[in-house]
């Protein structure tokens, strides 16, 4: 194997996340020779504000930008000096191309993005300024691709899914295809997410909107939670039950793997969950779209039971029987799987000395698999 990947197991005490660094500061003014280095469209949101404090816990300078000022300057604030929050609304063009005045790099999490105008994928208003999203949504992400030659011709990175799926379990993916000289025939692609692990408003509804809808795979239609399937999790987790699930995983692995047959499942800690999930989906889809959203947000007082932690898993088939899985797991802060990509983009993107891919790319094409999984296992998770 690879040397990145020969330690499976090893896990560094690292405190991630950690804003234990961070203090306050009652005014913040960008002194005349700093220039802010990322902007976070969406940066006080749930995991935007992971990014952001990453972002700054690593020495970059960061804007919060969002349609609510206060919310953006209050944590600007907690962040302390060269760090400040601006209004900035994503779905006006205007807004856009002022807020990315002198960045160097542009993070996306104004979620849904799927209900965005897409200002932020309009190279000419980024004025030389790189592109990064952490979208799994499998629509948004083909729109990104389509202004791959818009953003080549200005010189420019357009990053996306650069999140747990399609972002690390991608590099999962091509790790275990290395594993052998000739292709899989088949591919599944496992989030399990633990159930003390925050849910931000808009993913609950957008995984809502996807129970019993049809999922176009390369095998054919699936229907969003169905067809629970028994996944074997590494320690601590262990065997799960796991549902239908929409991803870019479904365009990116047959195009990398050239696998014709695509599975990817989610999986919920707690039972209830799952089982609220798959009954809907069976029994009353349209219902499950409008009332799972109202039980998200009454399953905060549930949050109590489980961990916070999860695991992405992708496992390919050989004809002849063969298996090999790679799973990156958090035992805890699960939600890091999901923001820490697009850290680590933003960052290599930032790295003028440093030769990255143009146009639109995911993070495994700007880190390459190999460095992707290597920084998650210096920033604590285990690799399996």
């Amino acid at each position: 194997l690879p040397s990145t990947m020969a330690f499976p197991g090893r896990r560094k005490t690292v405190a991630i996340g950690s804003n234990q660094d961070l203090h306050s500061h009652s005014e913040f003014r960008t002194p005349p020779s700093m220039k802010p280095e990322v902007i976070i469209f969406g940066g006080y949101g749930t995991f935007g504000r992971i990014v952001v404090r990453e972002l700054a816990a690593r020495g970059n300078s960061v804007i919060i930008a969002g349609r609510d000022a206060s919310r953006a300057r209050k944590l600007a604030e907690q962040l302390g000096a060269n760090h400040r929050g601006v209004a900035a609304d994503v779905n006006s063009a205007s807004d856009c191309s002022a807020a990315v005045q002198d960045c160097r790099m542009a993070v996306n999490y104004a979620g849904p993005l799927d209900a965005c105008v897409p200002n932020l994928l309009d190279a000419r208003l980024l004025n030389g300024c790189h592109y990064v999203d952490i979208s799994d949504n499998r629509a948004y992400c083909r729109r990104v691709q389509d202004h791959d030659a818009a953003f080549t011709a200005q010189g420019l990175t357009a990053a996306f899914g650069c999140s747990s799926l399609p972002g690390i379990s991608l590099a999962a993916a091509m790790a275990a295809a290395e594993m052998r000289s000739d292709p899989p025939c088949s591919a599944r692609v496992t989030l399990f997410i633990g159930n003390d692990n925050p849910k931000g408003e808009a993913a609950v509804r957008s995984a809502s909107q996807l129970v019993g809808r049809t999922i176009d795979a390369p095998q054919g239609p699936l229907l969003g939670f169905r067809d629970r399937q028994r996944v074997p999790l590494p320690a601590p987790f262990g065997p799960r039950s796991v549902l239908n699930f929409e991803s870019p995983d479904y365009d990116l692995l047959p195009a990398r793997l050239n696998v014709s047959n695509v599975q990817v499942k989610v999986g919920f800690e707690l039972f209830l969950t799952n089982l609220a999930f798959g009954a809907f989906a069976r029994l009353a889809p349209r219902a499950g779209r409008n009332l799972l959203p109202l039980l998200g947000k009454a399953g905060g007082i549930l949050r109590s039971i489980g961990c916070s932690g999860g695991v992405v898993m992708s496992e390919l088939f050989w004809p002849d029987g063969a298996t090999h899985r790679v799973a990156v797991v958090a035992t805890e802060n699960g939600q890091h799987l999901a923001a820490l990509p697009a850290v680590y983009v933003a960052q290599q993107l930032c790295n003028i000395d440093i030769t990255s891919p143009r146009g639109a790319a995911t993070a495994v094409d700007v880190l390459g698999w190999q460095m992707l999984l290597e920084r998650l296992t210096e920033d604590g998770f285990i690799l399996h």
